[in-house]
């Protein structure tokens, strides 16, 4: 009777982990492309089919037991003593049964239900036979059906499980009361037979309610592995795209997580493998890794902050590595918005004093005539006109996103704008050379585009040599992009100026503003352009990349 209490324990514990296992797999793939498990029957799934067969397997064993005790059994002995070939030839009817049930689990057909209904029955029918074989209730195999009775109830449903056990219930009274009626047993044991039926209602109901906690604790645990797969997606989409490098080591130093962009500043190659341990990582004299505080040293990648942060009630610790230098491009961008905003309201501010000032040097000079009066009016007209084109050229930058954009077709505007240029500077034609191989349409801002223009044609022309073929302008396609080439046959530009041509008031020329190449990048992004500086062919040249597409 224990041994047969120990099966059913170990049966249930093997159904409860087969199926919490099924479906914790089953959810933790669910947030990959996996699809949810297959249902073969209305309501139940694969892993319900499983159960079935290990419990057909447990009856196959079971039966065969039985088999093999009804050809060896003696009457003394406690199982089918009273009537040996009734006993056998249940056991073998039992055996049978058994394997022809493979078969339709196999097939999956009938349904679910019907098998399990006919798995059940045949349990009832033929252990209760052998139970009167062997001498009724007092026997003990009537407890083998508890093992029947709580399967049911773990993969079947409510009412079924009952049914089942009332059935039993049923057949084991009416086997008592039949063997009583033979005068087999004594009335007597009708209590014996009383708590051994309601111990079937008892087991099949606890079963089936411990099912149903399990299954809601499966769905939770579903739900909970859900939403961590996607904290987790969430993490690692953070970690991956923050500015920042990230590593996390424990107390011994090993390393369990660090981000590409730790692995970048520490001077590690794409692909290379990530760093084991902290240890030595930052200081090759260090064999322990510091775990306090906060401090900047320089790595083969960048100038890094490093913080190092404990996790609250664990043994590790993050730590998080700043790139300095990004920090102070960020701090150089925040600082040039505030100046240009300030510019921009100074400019405003000087127009109106520029304009009084150029008109009291004109007075001037028409009172006196003297040279002396007309050399300093004329220092005076020159710096007005310098510092009203600051003015201009830090407006016209403010106005960068105010310009609608239109269809334009590049060749065509840039001849256009050549010859007026050539007219307004005097230019002869033949210092300019034009050579164009595609004219697709792009989106542009006019007014952008001439601004563009005028600064770099500009500044070519200063610096070139002024003879035929000084100036060449190329068009043609790369990609998705229409490039736009200017070059000059000057001296070109030094190695230690062209990490500063874009930047705002550096200029070389004692006439310049130094905002001429900032402004017209400024309004190349404003259109989805990109301005930048080829090198020297042997004199300078700059590239606008304009993106290949209509407006």
């Amino acid at each position: 009777m224990f041994a047969v209490r120990r099966q059913c324990a170990a049966l249930r514990s093997h159904f409860f982990a087969g199926r919490i296992l099924l479906h914790a797999g089953t959810s933790a793939s669910a947030p990959e492309v996996n699809p949810a498990p297959r249902r073969d029957s209305p309501g139940f799934y694969a892993s319900h089919w499983r159960s079935l067969d290990y419990f057909n397997l447990y009856r196959l064993v079971l039966a065969s037991i039985f088999a093999v005790v009804s050809l060896l059994v003696a009457k003394n002995w406690l199982v089918g003593a009273e009537d040996p070939f009734f006993f056998r030839v249940a056991a073998f009817c039992y055996l049978a049964s058994s394997a022809f049930f493979v078969l339709g689990i196999r097939s999956r057909w009938p349904s679910f239900p019907v098998q399990l209904s006919l798995h059940i029955f045949t349990d009832i029918i033929f252990i209760t036979a052998m139970a009167n074989a062997s001498g009724g209730v007092s026997s003990g195999l009537g407890l083998l059906l508890l093992a029947s009775l709580a399967s049911a109830g773990l993969v079947g449903q409510g009412r079924l499980a009952l049914m089942y056990a009332s059935m039993a219930a049923i057949a084991m009274l009416g086997m008592h009361t039949f063997r009583i009626l033979n005068e087999q047993a004594l009335p007597q044991d009708y209590l014996q037979t009383g708590l051994l039926s309601t111990s079937y209602l008892v087991t099949a109901w606890l079963a089936h309610i411990l099912t149903k906690r399990a299954m809601v604790l499966e769905r939770e645990a579903a739900i909970k592995a859900k939403e961590l797969a996607l904290l987790n997606r969430i993490h690692a989409l953070a970690t991956s795209d923050s500015i920042n490098g990230v590593i996390a080591f424990t107390h011994a130093g090993d390393i369990t997580y660090c981000n590409t962009q730790a692995c970048a500043m520490l001077g590690m190659a794409p692909g290379r493998g990530k760093p084991k341990s902290i240890r030595g990582l930052f200081d090759p004299d260090s064999k322990t890794p510091n775990g306090v505080g906060e401090f900047e040293m320089d790595l083969p990648g960048a100038r890094v902050r490093l913080r190092f942060l404990p996790v609250e009630s664990s043994e590790h610790t993050v730590l998080l590595m700043e790139d300095l230098s990004r920090a102070e491009k960020l701090s150089q961008q925040i600082k040039l918005a505030s100046l240009g905003r300030l510019t921009l309201n100074i400019a405003h501010e000087i127009r109106n004093p520029l304009s009084a000032i150029g008109h009291a040097a004109q007075l001037l000079d028409e009172e006196t005539n003297s040279a002396s009066t007309g050399k300093l009016t004329t220092i005076i007209r020159n710096n007005i006109r310098r510092l009203d084109m600051m003015v201009d050229d830090i407006l016209t930058l403010n106005r960068r996103d105010r310009q609608a954009r239109e269809n334009l077709k590049p060749g065509v505007f840039l001849q256009s704008w050549v010859r007026e240029w050539q007219q307004a500077e005097e230019i002869p034609e033949s210092a300019v050379i034009m050579e164009m191989t595609n004219d697709a349409p792009i989106c542009f801002a006019p007014q952008h585009l001439r601004q563009i223009l005028w600064n770099l044609t500009s500044n070519a022309w200063r610096y070139s040599r002024k003879h035929a073929g000084s100036l060449h302008f190329r068009l043609q396609a790369d990609g998705n992009d229409i490039v736009l080439e200017i070059s000059d046959d000057g001296p070109g530009i030094s190695p230690e100026n062209q990490p500063n041509l874009f930047e705002p008031f550096f200029t070389t020329h004692a006439q310049g503003t130094g905002l001429g190449l900032f402004i017209a990048r400024e309004l190349a992004d404003a259109n989805n352009a990109r301005l930048t500086f080829a090198g020297n062919q042997p004199g300078a040249c700059f590239r606008l990349s304009i993106p290949n597409r209509p407006c």
